[in-house]
């Protein structure tokens, strides 16, 4: 059977979960205090890695 998915992860009771390997090694490297940013399109959710910025 063929995986649909690149990589998974299992949801703690805390509602977390770790960032698999492979999923970090393609959003480089993450540092304690870097965002992730969720985008939703469709049904999917997207994730990257970002910066946020505050609108005046």
């Amino acid at each position: 059977m063929k995986r649909d998915y690149f990589a998974q992860a299992k949801v703690t009771v805390r509602k977390q979960v770790a960032i698999p390997k492979k999923v970090r090694k393609k959003l480089g490297e993450l540092t304690e205090g870097d965002y992730l940013l969720f985008y939703e399109k469709g049904n999917e959710i997207y994730i990257k890695k970002g910066v946020l910025t505050l609108k005046e």
